[in-house]
């Protein structure tokens, strides 16, 4: 690019049309382009024949230019500096600031009587008092120094209190320059309470009582470390033994929000971290936020047992974990962000027994609303307390006791269990005599209701139990005795269904006193008993001061897979017996997945920490939140020995075209009579050898476990129904035409009984395939070695490494 012209000035020339003058060129009539021949003062050449004509400026004028660029300079950088200055110094922009606060109301003046208190308030009262308190402290911020950015004042709750009545309020600001300080929200109410004007004339408030805090730091921000209770991690060891429970002070129940409890005592700090009353009371908005959202009809009762938990013989006593899901199905959604973790289900116990947790409150009211009625009474819990079997007539008050049979219609007094003569139908109350025990206290808590389903631990204290009394076994005379320990473990073990005993050891007894059952403030020394013969085919005791305290502490192998121990004198008959209807404890290794608190499919345990389904059933749904539940029979109740663990991972089947899937339990599961492993298959034995095959699946309205018999079929009479597969097994039900519209679901499992071992093993686990005009099923079931990677596992971390193995090859 070139410029070229001279600096002479060009002679006047007529005035031309503007374009044609800039341009300096014009077009003939017939269309032809003519250019000027005269030089232009200075030109633009390019590479086209357009020129552009550029007219200089004089020097004034150019002066006047540099000036005027040089303030557009200027005024830039000023513009930078103030940005940078700004964001320096003030920060980002500036929101609004709402602020939260309460004070105590100790009269009312005008409206009540000299010296009355607020500590019944009415509706109508409430909504009076709520608008003349909200309209004072809008006044008092409307007439003070923060006026110029106050936006708004809200009354949000009031609570009775023992000085009166507790204000909750919201003040919001939107501030211009500076943020608004609490201190400087707080000073203007101080003053104005301190020194009543016109805004608080006929209301007495007292000024100590006034807290206010930054709602923004409240939502971001947990309470402080000391006024938190740390969460407990989860544990998968299954051997410890329970240490001596915590000892708390007791103290009474004084929020009125909590009035309705049926306790009187509790303890801080509380379940959500609240260290005292005041703590509590300066963060009480936020639940009654989640109760005005009436999203559950527990949800008042739960948020209380959280807030005001109850405190029972110095323990602080838990809701259950049921009980706490029934709750999440309807208020888990709104909870804030910083109240989950502390309303976490994982960190409930299960129930087990009476105090061990609160169980979810008017059950047998629930049933109704669920038109169960008919279910009250029927020898069968459908409740965690099992309370809609207490009010019935061979329950009934003077009748029958505190004990109950597990599963049968009949309550006992306490003193004739163990007494030598069976009381119950199944002579359940005969059983679990000598125990394994974390603790006397846990043990006694699981044995204080009904006959069955105490934990059945590996490791613990040897205990006892005849005629109503119990205690722990006294190591004396045998303590020096390694023989005669382990011989008695031996015997305690094989009694409680282990494999074999590991070690037998000698203690001190951790346990200084325990609660007496008929006192909530005596304590009552353990008693003790100690060995006749530990060699004699039937070991017998007697009753002994042990003066040393040193008991016999046990560790047993694993636990005898594939027996259903609740169904006592009836375990190695098969299912001779059996209803069609599955009872608690006929398939205590039987667990429904449920996505969402809703029943998807179905899986088996074989290990505490592990379940076995097909992979079919997280197909479209891997992210969602997946729980196992194990014990329960209907879909619809509970039962006092239910438990739930959510589920945490899946392993597939490494051999192409299976669909077995090992899933991870978050925690392990106790071991009980309604909750223990089944068996895998023996090497090299077709299912076609058992004696007695079975399938279990759910009802048409999905509410009761049935169990269904099975005979192995030609694989090609299956392929009619579904795609049959090397490893499938194809197997035909034998039940009625008119049962034939029932519902099974994914990960239904193929059990098989063995009459020589007496036991019940896994065949396959799949999914089953039901019409009106069918009743083929086709299974596909594992190879052999991928069960027998879990067949003889002696710890965890060897399943585990297992596990991890077959992970790697996928």
């Amino acid at each position: 690019m070139t410029f070229s012209g001279n600096t002479k000035e060009s002679k006047p020339r007529p005035v031309k049309d503007a374009w044609e003058s800039e341009l300096e060129y014009g077009w003939s009539r017939s269309g032809q382009r003519c250019v000027r021949h005269r030089a232009p003062e200075s030109t633009l050449s390019v590479s086209s024949d357009i020129r552009f004509t550029r007219r200089k400026l004089s020097r004034p004028c150019r002066g006047c230019c540099a000036a005027l660029a040089s303030l557009l300079v200027l005024l830039l950088l000023a513009a930078v500096a103030v940005y940078l200055g700004h964001m320096y110094l003030f920060g980002d922009p500036l929101n609004r600031q709402t602020f939260l606060g309460s004070f105590v109301v100790s009269s009312w003046g005008s409206d009540e009587s000299e010296g009355e208190k607020f500590n019944d308030l009415e509706l109508k009262g409430n909504r009076t008092r709520e608008n003349e308190l909200q309209q004072a402290l809008f006044n008092v911020y409307l007439n003070s120094e923060l006026k110029s950015c106050f936006v708004s004042a809200d009354i949000l709750a009031l609570d009775s209190s023992e000085e009166g009545i507790r204000v909750h309020f919201e003040v919001s600001f939107e501030p211009i320059f500076t943020a608004v300080s609490t201190s400087e929200v707080t000073a203007v109410l101080a003053r104005a309470l301190h020194t009543p004007t016109d805004h608080f004339k006929t209301i007495i408030v007292l000024p100590e009582t006034l807290h206010i805090e930054e709602s923004s730091v409240i939502s971001s921000l947990e309470l402080k470390d000391t006024e938190t209770t740390p969460i407990e991690a989860p544990t998968t060891e299954a051997v410890t033994v329970e240490a001596v429970e915590e000892i708390r002070e007791c103290s009474l129940v004084s929020l009125s929000l909590c009035s309705h409890l049926t306790h009187n005592s509790t303890s801080y700090p509380n379940l959500v971290g609240h260290s005292s009353k005041d703590v509590l009371m300066r963060d009480l908005v936020a639940f009654r936020e989640l109760l005005d959202a009436e999203c559950s009809n527990l949800a008042q009762d739960f948020v209380c047992q959280m807030l005001q938990p109850r405190c029972h013989k110095d323990r602080l006593i838990r809701p259950c974990r049921a009980y706490c899901r029934a709750f999440h199905a309807g208020c888990g959604a709104r909870l804030p962000e910083r109240l989950r973790p502390h309303f976490d289900c994982g960190r409930f116990p299960d129930y087990f027994g009476l105090d061990s947790c609160v169980p979810e409150p008017d059950c047998t009211n629930s049933l109704q609303r669920l038109a169960l009625s008919r279910r009250e009474c029927d020898g069968i819990p459908d409740c965690a307390s099992a309370e809609d079997e207490r009010g019935c007539a061979h329950c009934a008050p003077g009748r029958g006791g505190g004990l109950r049979c597990a599963l049968h219609t009949r309550c006992l007094p306490a003193h004739l269990r163990c007494d030598g003569t069976p009381d119950c139908p199944d002579g359940s109350d005969e059983a679990g005599c000598l125990w394994i025990a974390r603790s006397l206290a846990s043990w006694r808590r699981e044995n204080s209701e009904t006959t069955l389903g105490a934990i059945r631990n590996r490791a613990g204290y040897a205990v006892w139990s005849e005629r109503g009394r119990n205690g722990k076994i006294c190591a004396s005379p045998y303590e020096q005795d390694k023989r005669a320990l382990n011989s008695v473990a031996a015997s305690l073990c094989k009694a409680l269904t282990f494999k074999a005993a590991l070690n037998a050891e000698v203690v001190l007894d951790a346990e200084d006193a325990v609660h007496s059952d008929n006192s909530d403030n005596l304590f009552e020394k353990p008693e003790y008993v100690e060995i006749v013969d530990p060699f004699a085919p039937e070991i017998s005791f007697v009753k002994s001061d042990c003066p040393d305290r040193k008991v016999i502490r046990v560790i047993c192998d694993q636990l005898e897979c594939g027996v259903p121990s609740a169904r006592i004198s009836k375990v190695t008959s098969g299912v001779e017996g059996l209803p069609r209807s599955a009872l608690p404890g006929d398939w205590p290794w039987h667990a429904a997945l449920l996505r969402t608190y809703v029943h998807a499919c179905d899986a088996a345990l074989i290990h505490p920490s592990w379940l076995i389904t097909t992979a079919s059933c997280f197909q479209g749904q891997p992210k969602a939140e997946w729980t196992a539940r194990f014990g329960t029979v209907r879909a619809q109740s509970t039962t006092p020995w239910q438990q739930e663990r959510r589920i945490v991972g899946m392993v597939r089947s490494p051999v192409e075209g299976s669909m077995l899937a090992l899933v991870r339990l978050e925690e392990p599961v106790e071991m009980t009579d309604f909750v223990r492993p089944i068996c895998l298959p023996e090497n090299g034995v077709e299912p076609a050898t058992r004696s007695v095959c079975n399938t279990l699946g759910w009802t048409r309205n999905r509410d009761q476990l049935q169990r269904v018999h099975l005979v192995t079929s030609p694989m090609n009479t299956c392929e009619n129904v579904s795609i049959a597969t090397a490893n499938g097994i194809c197997a035909e039900p034998l039940y009625d035409q008119d049962d034939c519209d029932e519902e099974e679901y994914a990960g239904s499992t193929m059990m098989c009984f063995n009459e020589k071992t007496k036991q019940w093993s896994l065949e396959g686990a799949g999914f089953r395939s039901a019409a009106l005009e069918f009743s083929m099923i086709n299974w596909r079931v594992g190879e052999v070695n991928f069960y027998n990677t879990f067949k003889k596992r002696q710890a965890h971390d060897i399943v585990e490494e297992k596990i991890r193995k077959y992970a790697a090859t996928t």
